[in-house]
């Protein structure tokens, strides 16, 4: 910028200089309604701060066109304004090397203010530029001081994505975005997620180097571009900026630049079910499952149940439901997030029970969990590429994680009787790739065929084309318990059957498990109509979500039948056949 003036400060000079007349009636403006806008800082002598950053190499000229002030303890003050050159949040950090030992803390936003996740020095870009994206505001600065003046760095830390979605529609202005993350696990993580949400196409990084050589041969270790700058100079740091390499997201690899990656260390979404977690250990990203069961088998549960245990673990997720409207998948949710603790029993005029969540904690769950879940539209029309752009769209902005796609049979693959299977192969293919572009778990819901009796399902009762069963990386069916079952199922043991009786109100199947090996394993659920939640015992039922802090010593308010002379059974043995061999 001009001088070290804003974006629109420095329009206006450039309209000024020209002698063309423009309005600029939004500068300045506050347009967030009911925001508690912090207080500026008054323009100390800055000598704390012009001593601890110039000791990191900072200079007192970077310092003053970047806006950086001292308060009156001798802390450096951040001021983080919008496009609009509004000071929206400020944020302090001591103006010394900060004491771990002593708990001190590293950074804190300025008291009875709000805080909005804006970039710092965002007024300041110049949006036809490559903009740099830093962790910290140091490196921001060590950038400016280098001279790549068209640099921002994350308000909250490398693990904080608010600033995606508070900023989206400015960040999506930009043709080149170069992601600066710090030398360490949180920073590997921050660079991964800004490639696959704002864009491998438009998203390089810069690999901070991990040592420095000094003179006499000693090593030093380096963790972010302000260490570059101290230790390398400013052609350094300028030299990593103009070199950063394109995003990982390639259409091919070289073999030897493949990271060898363990199950174990794949991030991913908890089944919240005791016997999944153990075998199949999560939902992972980048893999695409499929759900099947007949009608009654219990998949809204299991697929709300599912999406509660993501948005609990902060890892935020998409629903698309053709055929349940919004309120309804809302209202299963709710049930299972308030659990039995929180809904109350009612009855009709003619006798018949029912349950409901009460409108005191229907608010806490909405304020609770705001941001978190995002589920399609009603109204919208039903088409692939409607569909995948949502899912793009809330990955990208809202960072979902979860995906969730219910039905198969009510998305519109824009098919006849001569395309259907091949469209149905075409649109499970576009799943997978955008599971594994985004760095996402996918799950789609696909009705079985229709079968004469009541049985457990195998992989072939699915509905469509053999290719869909071949493409996903597991199956999952659900299979709802007779009285007879309950009476017992045959099993076979040596040369004989036997029946064995099952207590279990439903049967989760694997049909298909390719990561983790574990095909024909089945695990028992019982099921909860008060709270409409699957559970193994007494525990996972009473389960408490995040949301609800209180502290209950009485008991269950409707203790389950199915817990009487309850043992734990981790397996239901059986092959999943169709037949008697179950």
């Amino acid at each position: 910028m001009h001088n070290g003036h804003t974006y629109l400060e420095a329009l206006r000079f450039l309209f000024d200089e020209a002698k063309v007349k423009a309005s600029f009636g939004e500068q300045g403006v506050k347009t967030k309604y009911q925001y508690r806008y912090p207080k500026e800082e008054p323009l100390n002598d800055k000598e704390n701060v012009y001593s601890y950053l110039g000791k990191r190499k900072i200079s007192k000229e970077t310092i003053d066109k970047a806006d950086v002030r001292e308060d009156a303890h001798g802390n450096i003050v951040f001021n983080y304004y919008d496009t609009n050159d509004v000071l929206c949040m400020v944020k302090y950090r001591p103006s010394h090397k900060i004491n771990k030992d002593k708990n001190e803390p590293k950074a804190w936003c300025q008291k009875d203010a709000d805080t909005t996740p804006l970039l710092f020095n965002m007024n300041r870009i110049n949006v036809t530029a490559p903009l740099l994206i830093c962790e910290g505001e140091i490196d921001c600065l060590a950038a400016i001081e280098s001279g790549f003046t068209n640099a921002v760095s994350v308000p909250l830390g490398a693990n904080n994505y608010g600033w995606i979605e508070e900023n989206y529609d400015w960040l999506e202005l930009f043709d080149n975005i170069i992601i600066c993350a710090d030398n360490d696990e949180a920073g590997v993580k921050m660079q991964k997620e800004c490639v696959y949400r704002l864009g491998s196409w438009r998203t390089k990084f810069i690999d901070i180097p991990h040592m420095h050589i000094n003179q006499d041969g000693t090593k030093v270790a380096m963790k972010d571009l302000n260490h570059v700058l101290y230790y390398e100079g400013k052609d350094a740091v300028l030299q990593l900026i103009h070199n950063a390499k394109d995003s990982p997201v390639e259409s091919v690899m070289d073999f030897s630049d493949i990271n060898n990656v363990d199950l174990d260390e794949i991030d991913g979404v908890r089944f919240g079910i005791k016997g999944l977690d153990r075998k199949l250990m999560r939902l992972f990203y980048g893999t695409f499952t499929i759900l099947t069961g007949v009608n009654g088998s219990g998949k809204s549960s299991f697929l709300s149940q599912l999406i509660c245990n993501a948005i609990d673990d902060n890892k935020n997720a998409f629903l698309y439901s053709g055929e349940l409207p919004n309120f309804q998948s809302k209202n299963w949710i709710n049930y299972i997030l308030a659990g039995q603790r929180h809904v109350r029993e009612y009855q009709t005029s003619d006798g018949a029970t029912y349950y409901k969540v009460s409108p005191e904690i229907q608010k806490e769950l909405n304020d609770y969990y705001k941001g978190k879940l995002f589920i399609y539209k009603d109204g919208y029309d039903h088409k692939v590429d409607t569909i995948l752009k949502a899912m793009e769209d809330t990955t990208r902005k809202y960072g979902c994680k979860l995906h969730v796609i219910d039905n198969l049979t009510a998305v519109n693959l824009e098919a006849n009787e001569q395309n259907k299977y091949q469209k149905q192969e075409e649109f499970v293919s576009r799943l997978i790739e955008f599971a594994k572009q985004y760095n996402v778990a996918v799950l789609l819901v696909v009705h079985p065929h229709k079968i004469e009796q009541m049985r457990r399902l195998n992989k072939m009762d699915i509905q469509g084309i053999s290719a869909i069963i071949d493409l996903a990386h597991r199956i999952l069916s659900l299979y709802k318990v007779s009285n007879e079952d309950k009476k017992g199922i045959p099993k076979h043991k040596g040369d004989g059957w036997y029946k064995e009786p099952v207590k279990y109100d439903v049967l989760c199947d694997v049909l298909k498990d390719r990561l983790m090996g574990f095909e024909g394993y089945s695990t028992g659920l019982y099921y909860d109509r008060p709270s409409r939640r699957f559970f193994t015992d007494e525990q996972s039922l009473d389960r408490q979500y995040k949301w609800d802090k209180n502290t209950y010593d009485e008991p269950l308010p409707y203790p389950p039948e199915q817990l009487k002379d309850h043992e734990e059974e981790e397996e239901v043995i059986g092959k999943i056949t169709g037949d008697k061999n179950q």
